[in-house]
């Protein structure tokens, strides 16, 4: 596959050589970012009105594309086609067929984006699900294929670090890391906490205490943190963090979710431990992305006075309230006390 990363696309003396690009990835921020460079790149904001040619992924006109990508650039040296919410699996037989047969035969002075964001286009962590995979492969062959994948937390970090220079503010290498890890490197999360945390300070230095009181962690990040604690029997701020999370609105399931995977860490991080095995190896035999490592060694860290009997029987009791909160159909506020006596039960455990 003809993949580039997304900083070298981002670089300004990427060439424009290519017909077609084809974006993926779960970092919409920075995909977005990077592909607004990009068109304005190929068609100066001065040319747009008739050179660039939006397009609803949903309600896509083949033959409105086929014309878009056939136009001839008007005093503009390039035409673009851009296709945001773009998902191969939604997409009819006879349709693929006919963007296909378009992107097939792309004129030299027109560009074709296309972007596939989020979630949904993915079966695993890693791998596209079956028709984007495709797609992806086909798109290689006539351009550029890009991963907007999480980065990992040092270059997160030094982004970080950047942005917040721009406004006068300074924060160490450490504390950037900190931050990326707490939102997960997920580009639009850091850009909005990055403006409140340059307004906020104002033309000092970004502090831990700065992060703390301001950021708040993606729901992801606070799995850890609630895993662990429902471990040790921390009642006062297990409850505590799921009150704060309920009142941001966040839903049951997805609380127990985030414990869940969080709980699941912790379980491969003591067999592993148990058999010798070192951080390392856990990020490769269980395949974890690099901007998880960060989850993987605080796994790693603090499972050691926790009993393995401990952690499966809390796996238990999170699996069958999972499967409760799926099947039951609680009435409203239900579903958070479901949740509220699965931790108590898991942290009554006795092993």
């Amino acid at each position: 596959m003809a993949l580039i990363s997304p900083s070298d696309l981002n670089k300004k003396t990427a060439p424009l050589n290519e017909r077609l690009y084809f974006f993926y990835g779960r970092d919409v921020g920075n995909m977005e970012r990077v592909t607004k460079k990009l068109i304005a790149r190929l068609v100066p904001k001065d040319a747009q009105t008739l050179n660039f040619h939006p397009f609803d992924a949903k309600n896509l006109d083949t033959a409105e594309l086929a014309d878009a990508v056939m136009a001839v650039p008007m005093f503009a040296e390039r035409v673009c086609a851009y296709i945001p919410g773009f998902d191969a699996s939604t997409v009819s037989a006879e349709d693929m067929e006919a963007i296909k047969t378009i992107l097939s035969d792309i004129p030299d002075t027109t560009t074709v984006v296309i972007c596939a964001d989020g979630e949904k286009v993915f079966k695993s962590k890693k791998a596209l699900n079956t028709k984007n995979k495709s797609f992806a492969d086909f798109c290689a062959k006539a351009g550029t294929v890009c991963d907007f994948a999480y980065r990992r937390a040092g270059d997160m970090g030094k982004y970080i670090a950047a942005e917040l220079s721009k406004s006068g503010s300074q924060i160490s290498n450490y504390d950037a890391q900190y931050l990326a890890n707490r939102l997960l490197s997920d580009t639009a999360l850091v850009d909005n906490e990055i403006a409140k945390l340059s307004a906020f300070a104002d033309g000092r230095p970004v502090t831990r205490e700065m992060i703390d009181m301001i950021v708040a962690p993606k729901i992801e990040s606070d799995g850890f943190a609630l895993a662990i604690n429902i471990l040790r029997g921390n009642a006062k701020f297990v409850f505590g963090r799921i009150d704060e999370l309920v009142s941001q609105r966040v839903e049951a399931i997805e609380i127990l979710s985030t414990i869940s995977y969080s709980i699941m860490d912790i379980y491969r991080a003591k067999l592993a431990r148990s058999s010798g095995k070192n951080v390392d190896d856990i990020i490769k035999d269980f395949s974890y992305p690099a901007y998880k490592k960060f989850a993987v060694e605080n796994a790693f860290g603090d499972c050691s006075r926790i009993s393995e009997e401990r952690i499966r029987l809390t796996l238990s009791f999170l699996c069958d309230t999972d499967l409760a909160l799926k099947t039951k159909g609680y009435a409203k506020g239900g579903d958070i006390l479901a949740l509220e006596e699965c931790c108590a039960k898991c942290m009554a455990i006795r092993s």
